[in-house]
């Protein structure tokens, strides 16, 4: 293939902690025909002064400069602004790997003549919140036949075991074609808070035709900063906007070709886990307001729901869910499920 321009766009809000880091990862890449485009989304703190003195010193960067209003919105100028012929996206806090620009120009040289809907890698995750719990490394596994270093043409029902593994979900180790972005207007949904990237992945996939091409070596480092487990965001809309997402996912994987009843049942334990994670954050955050009233009436509903309980029954009897988890919301008692969930997350430490 030829030297073609690669242009990568990084959100940055508040990063002059790490932001240093993912630029020099990526201006160091092997491959080095990209342009960078840091998208300052309102930084408070010294995030755009560093990304300046950075952009001194390698013309391939080039900073724009807006008002807050979210990372969505930053990648959607990142998009607009990027000049290459494929695009990929970090985050500020994360970095990638020096040769994964590379590895995505070689895998789609050598499957030329194959249609590809989408180009992913396996990803690490480090844990710099709590060094007792282990990094992970996330690639195809071993156990099924998959070898590490390895590049792979998947089916599209395949879309299931990655999210499983947490490899689909995200777009900061994909690589996407640029062209078709922007001949089909996809952009970012600044409209919501949770599971953006998800939406992104299945807009871009829907209509584009071919095999999902994995490249089976951990080339992106997503870093766990903060106790997020104890502490999940809420915004209003994010439980209808959980529950739109996945209904949409699980009907395109239903359809697609191959697509086999324990890849719809993977996609509905994590549609559980999903909205369970979202019933927690409406909890936490109507407890501090002592709201109890609409709280106990809100979360019995949802998780007595038909919706809600059909899909846990099939998710145990498929073995997605644990006993314990299966138990405590089967009681239709949300209260019951976060105490044992709080006492997981101590006894995790």
């Amino acid at each position: 293939m030829e030297n073609v321009l690669v242009s990568v766009v990084i959100p940055a809000f508040n990063a002059e902690n790490y932001i240093q880091d993912c630029v020099h990862a990526t201006i160091n890449q092997t491959y080095r025909n990209i342009e960078v485009i840091i998208v300052d989304d309102g930084s408070e703190d010294s995030t755009l002064q560093i990304c300046r003195e950075m952009a001194s010193k390698d013309a391939r960067v080039r900073i724009l400069s807006r008002t807050n209003n979210g990372v969505s919105t930053a990648r959607n100028e990142g998009i607009n602004a990027a000049k290459g012929r494929y695009i990929v996206f970090f985050d500020a806090d994360d970095y990638p790997e020096k040769t994964i620009i590379e590895e995505y120009i070689r895998a789609l040289d050598r499957w030329k003549d194959k249609r590809i809907s989408i180009l992913s890698t396996g990803m690490y995750f480090d844990n710099y919140y709590n060094k007792h719990v282990g990094d992970k490394v996330a690639v195809l596994e071993v156990a099924r036949g998959y070898v590490k270093g390895e590049e792979y043409l998947l089916s599209r029902n395949s879309a299931a075991m990655l999210s499983w593994l947490k490899l689909f979900n995200f777009v900061t180790n994909k690589c996407y074609d640029l062209d078709y972005i922007k001949e089909h207007h996809i952009r970012f949904d600044k409209n919501i808070h949770i599971g953006e990237d998800l939406k992104f992945n299945l807009d871009y996939i829907e209509d584009r035709e071919g095999s999902i091409g994995f490249i089976n070596s951990p080339l992106y480092h997503y870093v766990k900063r903060t106790n997020n487990s104890l502490s999940i965001s809420y915004h209003n809309n994010d439980l209808e906007d959980t529950k739109y997402i996945y209904r949409r996912y699980i009907n395109w994987e239903s359809a697609q070709e191959g697509a086999t009843e324990d890849n719809i049942l993977v996609l509905k334990g994590i549609y559980i886990y999903d909205w369970v994670s979202r019933l927690t954050a409406i909890y936490q955050e109507h407890c501090r307001c002592r709201e109890y009233d609409y709280l106990k009436k809100k979360l019995r509903c949802e998780i007595r729901s038909c919706e809600f309980q059909r899909m846990l029954k099939e998710i145990y009897k498929g073995k997605k869910i644990s006993t314990l988890r299966y138990v405590c919301l089967r009681t239709g008692i949300f209260e019951v499920f976060y105490f044992f969930r709080a006492i997981y997350q101590i006894l995790k430490g």
